[in-house]
Parts: structure tokens; C-alpha cells; sequence
């Protein structure tokens, strides 16, 4: 095959490319202009008029796009806005990247709250439209002001802003990208705020006006969308019950095997586990032993941790399974650090495995056994935010079900794995 066939073939290759990229927005281009508008539902907190060729994207001014409106919307917890995110002509450029050729974010504001200020526009939403520079609020606020803003439009309660941008007239430490509109609607009446992030390409400034504005007509609220912000009021005052019923029900678990308290900042230990929680009570970790290798029996060295020939079932990883919140890890005296460390066993080490952890650090004071590696299970939880994958029960039991394995040679081929309690420090 020649040179110049391949070369061809790149060249088409890149053609296709660009082709199929360019021609989703293209496309979107030519049926904009003939569809007429469908109600969509804003997770049944109200309905409003848009364009089929808007695809949902989900809820927030920035997150996952996962085309979901009415994903976790029990954990929204502003009482006074909501906001929901929407795509036109979405697709990837060459690069992989998003190209965003056509952004769209609704908020709606509580009912009973005070209506928003209309005459107030001095930011938008849309983040794709700020440089990438966090939380420089100055820096955000000057790139902001610095566009070619447009004489706003005002009509009764309602008013519109629109800028030209990427024109070298915000922020030049950074590459605009292609020239855009940006178009903000606020109606105080319907309190409702609409922006709009476009490529020019895509709506002149006139139809985006005429976008938003039809949007903020057509919105049409439901009762639910008054309860939604009626009932982040007290959200906090479940929440914390919620946080005090998954304290108290980890620590009864615990003292099934030994730990008889448990306190903010506290390691707790017992013959047959041990546990830690910071400071604020919202992480517990906890750790269970399972057995005693001689260090002599390792095969090998990994990244300075001793190895040893798992035994893999047919058929299975060699990683051992169990639990999600579940893992094993080896403690063994290291010679050149002349301390203690952790390595993973039959799997990385975790990040909450550290030496100088508390946990492990409470472990180590104790041991005195330098030729032995010693295997715990180990297990970290939220106990705040992620109380429902709490499950101490579960991973007691998998723990021993592990140390049973180990002791009849089910696990390491060829070793005889002796028994370790915390006693035997």
C-alpha cells in the first residue's frame, strides 16, 4: 500500500471527522427552524415550553450529565432556587472535548420567597462561560462586566440582557472559545430566570431574545414546587436525626464485638476488633484481624511489601471479594524504615491505610512481632451522608468467613496462616 494511498485515506479520515462533528449542529440549524415547541416537565415542579431539539441534561449549575431532571431532587437544599440545565446540538469536537454550541439553564425561585431583581444581572449561571480560574471572584466578576453587553430589553417585569462574547474583550489570559451569545432573562412576575449560552452560528441576538422570553412565559408551576422549598427547612433537622440514628446504631453494632464506647476523635479497641471516628463523627473506621503469615513465606517484594502466591479458584480473580465497603491489608515491620508499614493484600492499598492514620497507628503501638505479617480487614464509612451503605454486620461476617479461608490454606498456597486477636499484640 503506497504513501500517498494512506495519506489519503488520513485525509478522508479527517474529513469524515469534521463532517460528522459539524454536522450535528448543522443539522439542528436547519430543523430549528420548522419545530414548534413541546411542554416539558421540570421534575413535576413545573412545565415549561422548549424547542424538542433541547435534550435535559440535569439539575444544578454544574454536575453530571446525566439527563435526568428529577435525579436526587430529596437532596436539594436551597429554599429559594432551583435550577435545571438543558443541551441543543450537543456533540464531541476532534479533540474529544464538548463543543456546547448551545447552553440553557432555568431557574425557578420559591413563591414565597422575594421575587428576584431583575435589574440586577451581574453574573450567569452557565459556567462554561468563565475562565478557569475557581473561585477568583473578582477575576470571574471583571470577566463578566468586560463584554460587549447589548442595551438590555425590558418588558413590564421582565428584562433582558445580552452580550457578544469571545471578542478578546474579557478575559485575554484565556482562549475565548467560538464567538457566542449570551442572553439572560429575568421575570420577576413569574419568577423565573432563563440563560442562554450560544454560538451566534446557532441564534441570532433577536431569535435568543425571543427564545428566553417565550421560555419565561410558558413556564407553568406546580403546588409540588412549593413544598419542595417548604420542606429544605427542616431538611437539616432530619438530617441530624438521621446522623445521630446512624451513630448510635454503628456503635451497638460494634460493641458486639468488644467496643463498649465510642467518641469523637476516639480509637476504640478490642480482642476481636477496632475502631476510629473523627472529629465531627461523620467517618468510621474499622478493623478486623484475621491471621498471622510468617514474613518468611513471602515469594517476593512489590513496590517494598512482602508477596505471597494467592491461590486463585478456577475461574475466579485472584482479588479477593466481599463486601463494598471491604478490604484487606497486611501490616508488617519494614527494616529500612525501621517502623511499621501497610501494603494491600491481593489489591492496592487504600488511602485511608495509612500508617499514621489513627487507626493503624493505634494497631501498631501494640505489636511486637516483627517476623510475622499481620492481616486485617479493614472497612471506612460515612456515617453522615452515606449511612445506607453502613454494613458492619456483612463485613464481620465476611471477615471471619476470610480468616476461616486463611487458616485452611484456601488462600495463601502452601502457608500455614495462624490466628491473631488484638490480645496478641
Amino acid at each position: 500500500m503506497s504513501r500517498m494511498f494512506l495519506f489519503t485515506l488520513a485525509a478522508l479520515g479527517v474529513g469524515f471527522a469534521t463532517l460528522t462533528a459539524a454536522s450535528t449542529w448543522r443539522r439542528t440549524l436547519v430543523t430549528k427552524r420548522v419545530e414548534q415547541p413541546e411542554r416539558v416537565g421540570l421534575a413535576g415542579l413545573a412545565s415549561i415550553e422548549l424547542p424538542p431539539s433541547f435534550k435535559p441534561v440535569g439539575r444544578g449549575r454544574d454536575g453530571s450529565r446525566s439527563g435526568k431532571l428529577d435525579e436526587n431532587l430529596d437532596r436539594h437544599r436551597d429554599d429559594y432556587q432551583i435550577t435545571f440545565r438543558f443541551e441543543q446540538a450537543q456533540h464531541h469536537g476532534l479533540g474529544g472535548h464538548l463543543a456546547d454550541p448551545v447552553l440553557l439553564h432555568v431557574t425557578l425561585f420559591n413563591p414565597n420567597a422575594p421575587r428576584p431583581d431583575a435589574s440586577k444581572i451581574t453574573f450567569t449561571t452557565i459556567p462554561r462561560f468563565y475562565p478557569p480560574v475557581d473561585d477568583d471572584r473578582p477575576r470571574l466578576d471583571a470577566h463578566f462586566a468586560a463584554q460587549r453587553w447589548l442595551p438590555d430589553v425590558r418588558t413590564g417585569d421582565a428584562v433582558t440582557r445580552a452580550a457578544a462574547t469571545g471578542e478578546g474583550r474579557g478575559d485575554d489570559l484565556v482562549s475565548g472559545p467560538p464567538e457566542r451569545w449570551l442572553v439572560i432573562h429575568v421575570d420577576e412576575t413569574r419568577r423565573i430566570r432563563i440563560d442562554l449560552y450560544t454560538w451566534r452560528k446557532m441564534y441570532s441576538v433577536d431569535e435568543a431574545r425571543a427564545l428566553v422570553k417565550h421560555i419565561a412565559e410558558s413556564v407553568a408551576v406546580t403546588p409540588k414546587l412549593s413544598e419542595l422549598f417548604e420542606g429544605v427547612k427542616g431538611i437539616e433537622a432530619r438530617e441530624s436525626e438521621r446522623f445521630d440514628r446512624s451513630v448510635t446504631s454503628a456503635l451497638a453494632t460494634l460493641s458486639r464485638c468488644g467496643v463498649r464506647s465510642m467518641g469523637p476523635a476516639m480509637v476504640s479497641l478490642s480482642d476481636r476488633c477496632a475502631s476510629w471516628l473523627s472529629d465531627d463523627r461523620r467517618f468510621l473506621r474499622v478493623a478486623r484481624p484475621v491471621g498471622r503469615i510468617p514474613l518468611a513465606a513471602a515469594t517476593g517484594r512489590w513496590q517494598d511489601a512482602p508477596e505471597f502466591k494467592i491461590v486463585v479458584p478456577a475461574g475466579r480473580s485472584p482479588k479477593l471479594q466481599g463486601p463494598v465497603d471491604f478490604r484487606l491489608a497486611m501490616i508488617f515491620w519494614d527494616d529500612k524504615r525501621k517502623g511499621w508499614a501497610v501494603g494491600g493484600f491481593g489489591e492496592h492499598l487504600h488511602e485511608d491505610d495509612d500508617p499514621e492514620s489513627p487507626l493503624i497507628a493505634a494497631i501498631t503501638r501494640g505489636l511486637r512481632d516483627h517476623a510475622s505479617v499481620h492481616l486485617f480487614a479493614l472497612a471506612s464509612h460515612d456515617l453522615q451522608y452515606l449511612p445506607d451503605r453502613v454494613a458492619l454486620d456483612e463485613f464481620f461476617a465476611e471477615a471471619d468467613r476470610v480468616a476461616t479461608a486463611l487458616r485452611d490454606g484456601k488462600v495463601v498456597a502452601g502457608v500455614t496462616v495462624a490466628p491473631l486477636t488484638l490480645e496478641q499484640r
